[in-house]
Order: structure tokens, then sequence, then C-alpha cells
């Protein structure tokens, strides 16, 4: 594992956007919808503009309004409340795949099934994940190695950590031990846990929505009224899940379907705004959601916007570049 110098790079071309950036609990009236694509970090607002350009962003997180990205899978970058960019840490040897901001540190999921903690200007790998029971049965269904996928925080302070294929492994002491919860086959896509509700986990994976009321101890899975069970994305907006789904790995008729949080086999397709499908998987780290806004991006670089928590949709953006990433502040 290789470390680069930190660097700082100041905007240059987008002042007045900085501003507002930082100002933004004040001056907006809706969300900021931030999209990570493959040339460059995407905001979009009232007016649009691209940051990070040339690189491809594909992890991103926020935190207190400053935002962390993964850039070209090997490098850490943070924004902070001026607009300033500053380059964490570069990574020669894994593949950096997502990004946890918690208190004081943030978590790196990696290639290999790795987890690396970044705090004041060191970044150390978990040992203790390395040992964790059932890690030698992690596979992928192409025979490579396993990977961490997604990560997610209760507002109690359990840390969930996806692994592709390995299931939900669950902290409840910061990262000082690790247990597994649900059965690795599963084949989770993305973890996913709500505010307010530190009991309810919820799961897209390939066999439908996995959904936890007691921390990961136990779990059951809603598949009924979807096209196909194949899930890549989920998140909570105010009262209704938002699920993307698919006929496979590969993609084919794609869509995004909604159902409230409270009544298991009650999924409805969203249409009105939507195309009827998706040619390919609408993936993990792409839906994002805020109060009942919600927003997601796709690899043919469009960018979806919702006010009613995903009843109606319109398209905000298009991009020249696939969108990897979405995230709203």
């Amino acid at each position: 594992m290789n470390n680069t110098s930190p660097q700082t790079v100041k905007p240059i071309d987008h002042k007045q956007a900085d501003t507002d950036f930082a100002n933004t609990s004040q001056q907006r009236h809706q969300p900021l919808v931030i999209a990570g694509t493959s040339d460059g970090l995407l905001f979009v607002d009232s007016k649009q503009h691209v940051e990070l350009e040339g690189h491809s962003i594909t992890a991103l997180a926020s935190s207190s309004n400053e935002l962390w990205v993964i850039a070209d899978s090997n490098s850490v970058w943070h924004r902070n409340l001026n607009g300033e960019w500053h380059q964490v840490t570069s990574i020669n040897d894994l593949r950096l795949n997502c990004i946890l901001p918690l208190k004081n540190a943030v978590l790196v999921g990696t290639s290999e099934a790795h987890l690396l903690h970044i705090a004041n200007g060191s970044i150390n790998r978990i040992n203790c994940f390395e040992m964790v029971e059932g890690r030698s049965e992690w596979y992928t269904p192409w025979g490579g190695p396993p990977d961490v996928r997604s990560m997610a925080v209760s507002q109690s302070g359990e840390i969930y950590v996806n692994v592709h294929v390995g299931g939900i492994l669950r902290s409840n002491d910061q990262g000082k031990s690790w247990q597994p919860t649900i059965d690795f086959h599963a084949d989770v896509h993305e973890v996913r846990t709500i505010p307010d509700l530190p009991e309810l986990v919820l799961a897209a994976t390939a066999e439908g929505l996995a959904i936890s009321q007691d921390r990961g101890n136990s779990w059951s899975f809603d598949r009924t009224n979807l096209h196909a069970a194949y899930s890549r994305a989920v998140a909570v907006c105010g009262e209704t899940i938002l699920m993307t789904t698919s006929t496979g790995p590969h993609g084919g008729k794609a869509a995004i379907y909604r159902r409230s949080l409270d009544e298991p086999g009650t999924f409805s397709k969203c249409e009105r705004g939507l195309p009827e499908w998706f040619s390919d998987n609408i993936n993990t780290g792409t839906l994002a959601t805020l109060g009942n806004i919600a927003a997601f991006g796709t690899c043919e670089g469009q960018l979806f916007f919702s006010e009613d928590a995903g009843l109606t949709w319109k398209q905000i953006a298009t991009s020249s570049a696939p969108i990897l990433c979405v995230n709203l502040i």
C-alpha cells in the first residue's frame, strides 16, 4: 500500500458556485444534486458545473456539507466548506470501491474485501475485519476475489459493511469487532440504514429487498410485484422505499420500484416521467434520497429527479459521461 503526498486543489472557475455550496442550508430551497461521472463531479441545481474534471468519480459521500469522493478507483479526495479539494491519499495495490464518513474518520471499502481507516492524516487497514467469521467462504460468481461493495452507519452507531459476495457484516464497537448477519448467499449489492430508525436495515440483493427490523439479527425478503428480483440499489425516501431491479447482472429491463416503508408486498413500478425500461442496471450508489426528494443516474448519463418520493420523475440533466454515483445535499 503506497500513499502519495496530499495535495490541495483550489477551484478555478466556480467561485460563486462554491459560495452557494458552503451556505447551502441558508440559501437553497431544494437539495443540490451531485453526480459522480467518468469525467468529473457534476453539480446540478439552478445551474450546472463540473469539478475534478478528468477524474472518474466512482463513489461519493457527504458529511456536514463537506464531500468525500473516490477518484479513479485509487485516490480519496475531500472538499471542505470553502469549496477546496484536497487529495487525502492515493493507493496503488487495491481498488477503492466505497467511502463512509464517520466521526473524526473515514472508512474506505476496497477490492479483495479489505477495510481502510483514514484519520488524522494516517491510513490503516482494519485487521480485525481480515479475521471475521466466515471470511474464507466469501466468493464472487465469476471466480474472482470478493469486494467491499457498500457501507452504512446507523444513527445509534452500528456500522454495516456489505461484501460481494459475503453478506453484511456489523460492528457495534466502531470497527473493533465484526459479526456476520445475513446469509451471504443472498448476494447483497447495497446496504442502507434509516435515520431515526436504528433497528431497521435494508439491503438490495439478487433475491429482492432484504429487510431487518432488529439491527441485522434476522432478515426477511420482499419481491412481491417486482418484474424481476435482481436488485442493485435501495434507499428510503420519507416513508417510502425505493429500489432498482433488472433481469440480472448484465442489465435488461431495468426499472425503479417504490413501496411503503411499513407495508410489505406493495411494490409498484415507477413510471411517470421515466422510460418504460432502462437497458442497463441502475447501479449501487446511483440512487440517493433526502426527505421526500430522490435522484438517480444511469450509465447513459441521464439524471432523474423526484420531489414526491418517486411517484413522479423528471430528467434534470444529461451527462456525456456515464453516471457512477449520486448524492443529495
